[in-house]
């Protein structure tokens, strides 16, 4: 009876099911041909739509050559005419955004949206005339950028300027019509109907012009060899249809494109797999309706005595699954934890270790005039050490997520001078180092340790490329007063270069050389995180970093750092020399730690400050409450008794805001911008003349001592 209860359960399931399969699969292939034809007649309609506009815009661009001949540039720079002639073009065609010419030199001579062109702008960076200056590409169309005038999102369509540029008949610049990519937006917005479906206009080498929905990337998107649309061109083909997944958004769609011949265009239009599949499954609920139930009812029927005896299998198979599963999470758990305590006890160790470390270096400098000059040999190397163990704090931090950016003002050739020795060491015996540091100051602040680590990775990395030896060139200069990408902190930019005569790299290469973990050393030989460590402290000093190179000619990176009107800790005046001062500074010293105490505050009297002390925060109230007046009160912050260095200074801020706050901590002080405190920060370990330069500071210009 089992048997045959099986039999006709199988039979019950087989049979229907073969039957709405072969009905599914046609049903299926009928949907597809219909959102093929459907698709092929929107896409011709996009077709239409952009070949008139380039070739719209073709034709400007011969006007306005003709318009032009027989002028040179420094006419064409004063012609007022021709301005407005420009602009009369521009304001007819709303897909374009500015119309331009560019003198061979790369600088912009006229533009539709401004008159008189004071500065030109140099746009000598940009693809469309770096290729028509190397060929004569014809119309050109240009990867998207943001507009130097205009700030939008745009392609560019170029010519070259008809006429020779000098005696040689040379290049003679180019015309150049923006067209702004919301023109495409709305325009296509309007077209498609919502949901997932997408319109993008392809250039033939695979860079994205456009797209719609657009997602706002600044970095334009490039198709994978690997694409549809891809291998459809390199087999020469000016339409059809391809499945793609979107290296965009990640959908899967059936796309059908066009070329806009003469062009080296594409248009694609793109519908989700998912709205093909939808459509198909509600004629399957459709065709389900009427045969699903009596199916359903018989295998109901024929599986209910088997369901019985497979409950407990069933049932048995789940509780073997969520025990692995919540094993599983417990393993999970157990990790995480772990890692978070070993994080704490990482920082905690190297705050604890920063005390130390704090203590010894004040005991030293206070020992330093004590001792023969035969002992400061012994001195220098017991400071050296102490320094390496400064540096393993800092690691420590770093591991358990307090790692600390410590920005000072420093001139950027000082500091390359001081690395000369490192650099040399760094290098083979058939490599030469080759230095242009240009005179003048060169003041930015960074962090110098950052800048070292920075120099010491180019210069690495430029040595791994001569293979057979060469030359490294390591320059500094004062750069534009503005530049892209950097802060604009009103004092101009500084330049650093590192070049050499290398391999070089494709464009491919170099456009992901700053991407983390991206190498292409041999495995063991590079991690990939190099490059982006430098690209990572131009940006977190308000910087940009560029890479200019090609197969054969070297590489040259270009870190570009705001430059600041500040003078370097060693060229502020001494404090003794500042006006005002009326005696000396009267200080409360808040430090639970007794051997940190005792060696701040014997530094602090030698450097001539009057010195109290308190043992933790609420010791340090209770006097405050009897005597206030103090210039500065210098705290740690993690102290006992429930009042840290942090709840001092906010209640000193209360109650006494004339009294400036100091606040120490061996942790690093971004790791206490999350607990409220604007008050100034000074991470362990210091020396009692760091510590007294940071009050003297504060104090500067009301009174010093």
């Amino acid at each position: 009876m089992l048997r045959l209860l099986r039999a006709m359960l199988v039979a019950s399931v087989l049979v229907p099911s073969v039957l709405f399969a072969v009905i599914a699969w046609r049903d299926y292939r009928a949907v597809v041909a219909e959102t093929e034809r459907n698709m092929n007649k929107t896409v011709q309609v996009l077709h239409e739509h952009l070949h008139k506009i380039f070739d719209t815009v073709q034709q400007t661009l011969d006007r306005v050559d003709e318009r032009t001949q027989g002028m040179n540039w420094d006419e064409i720079g004063r012609s007022e005419s021709l301005h407005v002639y420009l602009k009369t073009l521009d304001d007819e065609l709303p897909q374009v955004g500015v119309i331009a010419l560019i003198d061979p030199n790369g600088f912009t001579r006229a533009l539709s949206r401004v008159f008189p062109l004071e500065p030109p702008t140099s746009v000598g960076d940009r693809e469309y005339l770096r290729v028509q200056r190397e060929r004569d590409a014809g119309v050109f169309i240009s990867e998207p950028v943001i507009g130097r005038n205009t700030k939008a999102r745009q392609f560019n369509v170029s010519r070259r300027r008809s006429g020779p540029g000098g005696p040689d008949g040379a290049f003679n610049g180019i015309l150049v019509a923006a067209l702004h990519a919301d023109y495409f937006n709305d325009f296509y917005s309007r077209v498609l109907p919502g949901g997932e479906e997408s319109i993008s206009i392809v250039r033939q080498d695979g860079t994205v012009l456009m797209r719609v929905p657009d997602r706002g990337d600044a970095i334009p998107t490039r198709l994978s060899p690997a694409n549809g649309l891809m291998q459809a061109t390199a087999r020469g083909a000016g339409e059809g249809m391809y499945r793609n997944v979107s290296q965009v958004d990640g959908i899967d769609r059936l796309y059908a494109f066009k070329r806009a011949t003469p062009y080296p265009v594409y248009v694609t239009y793109g519908v989700p797999q998912t709205e093909i599949m939808a459509t198909w499954r509600r004629n399957m609920v459709l065709y389900a309706a009427f045969a699903l139930p009596a199916t359903l009812a018989l295998v109901w029927i024929t599986s209910l005595a088997m369901r019985r005896a497979r409950s407990e299998v069933v049932a048995m198979r789940r509780w073997a699954e969520e025990v692995r599963n919540r094993e599983s999470l417990e393993a999970a758990l157990r990790q995480s934890q772990k890692m978070e305590a070993l994080g704490q006890l990482t920082g905690g160790v190297a705050h604890d270790f920063n005390n130390l470390l704090t203590a010894a270096l004040a005991n030293l400098h206070l020992m330093a005039p004590h001792l023969p000059a035969a002992g400061n040999r012994y001195l220098d190397g017991t400071r050296t050490a102490l320094e390496r163990a400064k540096k393993l704090t800092g690691q420590l931090l770093a591991f358990s997520r307090q790692e600390a950016v410590d920005p000072q003002v420093v001139d950027l050739a000082d500091s390359l001078r001081a690395m000369d020795d490192l650099l040399e060491r760094s290098v083979r015996a058939d490599i030469r180092l080759d230095w242009d540091l240009a005179p003048g100051p060169q003041r930015v602040e960074v962090d110098p340790v950052q800048l070292e680590m920075a120099v010491l990775n180019l210069v690495l990395n430029a040595r791994d490329a001569l293979l057979n030896g060469g030359r490294i060139r390591i320059s500094s200069r004062a750069g534009p007063d503005a530049e892209p990408g950097v802060e604009d902190r009103g004092a101009g930019t500084v330049v650093l270069e590192i070049a050499d005569t290398g391999t070089g790299m494709p464009p491919d290469v170099a456009a992901r050389a700053f991407d983390p973990f991206f190498t292409t050393k041999d495995e063991g030989k590079g991690t990939g995180l190099g490059l982006s460590m430098v690209y990572g402290f131009a940006r977190q000093s308000g910087g940009t970093a560029r890479i200019e190179s090609a197969p054969g000619r070297g590489t040259v990176v270009r870190v570009a750092l705001p430059a600041t009107a500040k003078c370097p800790a060693a060229d502020i005046p001494a404090p003794e020399a500042a006006a005002g001062a009326t005696g000396p500074v009267r200080l409360l010293v808040v430090e639970d730690n007794a051997l940190v105490l005792m060696a701040t505050v014997d530094g602090l009297v030698q450097e001539g400050f009057e010195v109290l002390t308190a043992d933790h925060g609420a010791a340090a109230l209770e006097l405050l409450e009897l005597d206030s007046a103090f210039d500065v009160i210098v705290s740690d912050v993690v102290m006992p008794y429930g009042v840290s260095g942090i709840d001092l200074a906010r209640r000193v801020r209360e109650r006494w805001p004339r009294i400036r706050v100091l606040l120490t901590s061996g942790y690093s002080p971004e790791s206490l911008t999350g607990l409220g405190s604007d008050t100034a920060v000074l991470p362990k370990p210091f020396t009692p003349d760091q510590l007294a330069a940071r009050i003297r500071g504060l104090l500067r210009p009301a009174k010093v001592a």
